[in-house]
């Protein structure tokens, strides 16, 4: 087990040398000093989401995100990202720093997105729609354990013609926290788009988690389609995980429809989660209808019809989402 550990950090750290030895160098007297003279990018949005239930009768406000981040170059080639999160209990959710050693040639280290899974990997203020998908939010690591798709590590990032590569080395502890043992999970991501319309991916994370009965694995694997056409999208995702002796996988499928150009899109979205495939009459899922309307790119109105229902036939949730995001 040690050395398997060991060889995880060993492989993250020849692949690190090996590509920092490929950069193209700088002479030491075109090496930019440090400035905090530098342009800087505030951003920031805040979600108010309403929500009517039928079939528990819940009805309510709620003021679901409130976000806050700053960007920008700290010295040529080296750039920086914090984002919080204030809508309730404030606390820090990205602390990244990124070297590129060329544009196709990156270094991102710090607490940021677990590169795994299309939609886990895009920010929740460009979502299609108001929830993301059962098996992205159960599954993925990083939301799997609550901590918003991110963890604490170092990502290289590789781009070369229709190809990119992401391979990390993180704590796997999630955010804001101490790592909790000596394991170090690797997580690698594939994209290529051999079309300007298409993308396609796959995700792989080898993991470990310390409990009180020792360790326990916590793999996961993950396949990822995406095209956009002219007024028309498409986006499905597979994933399946392996957690000690328990087996879960699920999907969704999505399509989208620019009613009017770039400002009223119609979505209609099916996913399925089955949490344990070794049990049965224990798979959920969810079919969601939804409508967004764009004031700007980060300004919307989105209302969502969405109802959860059990492989037993037992509706769960039949519920109206309306949620509106104001964003710069």
């Amino acid at each position: 087990m040690i050395k398997k550990k060991e060889n995880k950090v060993l492989a993250f750290a020849a692949i690190l040398l090996i590509v920092a030895s490929a950069a193209p160098g700088q002479s030491s007297s075109a090496q930019p000093a440090l400035t905090a003279s530098r342009a800087f990018q505030l951003m920031g949005y805040t979600q108010i989401l309403y929500k009517h239930d039928w079939t528990s009768g819940s009805d309510g406000f709620q003021a679901r995100r409130a976000r806050l981040g700053l960007s920008g170059e700290i010295a040529k080639n080296i750039n920086f990202k914090f984002l919080f999160e204030g809508a309730k209990t404030p606390y820090l959710i990205d602390a990244q720093v990124e070297v590129a050693f060329s544009k196709k040639l990156t270094l991102r280290f710090g607490q940021f997105k677990v590169p795994f899974s299309l939609e886990s990997y895009t920010s929740t203020s460009d979502l299609d729609t108001v929830n993301r998908s059962q098996v992205v939010d159960k599954l993925s690591p990083g939301r799997d354990i609550g901590a918003s798709g991110r963890d604490i590590g170092a990502m290289i990032c590789v781009k070369y013609s229709i190809a990119e590569v992401n391979v990390g080395l993180l704590n796997g502890s999630g955010i804001n926290k101490a790592d909790t043992d000596k394991n170090k999970d690797i997580v690698s991501r594939v994209l290529l788009a051999p079309l300007a319309w298409l993308q396609v991916g796959a995700s792989v994370y080898d993991g470990e988690v310390t409990t009180s009965s020792g360790p326990v694995r916590r793999d996961r694997t993950g396949l990822e389609v995406a095209l956009s056409r002219g007024d028309f999208s498409f986006k499905g995702e597979y994933i399946a995980a392996s957690d000690a002796r328990i087996k879960a996988n699920g999907w969704y499928a999505q399509a989208g429809y620019f009613i009017v150009p770039k400002q009223v899109q119609a979505i209609l979205k099916f996913d399925s989660f089955d949490k344990n495939r070794d049990a049965g009459s224990d798979r959920s899922d969810v079919l969601t209808v939804g409508v967004n309307w764009f004031f700007t790119s980060k300004t919307k109105l989105q209302i969502n019809y969405e109802r959860i229902r059990l492989e037993t036939g037992k509706v769960l949730g039949n519920s109206l989402l309306v949620q509106f995001q104001a964003g710069f």
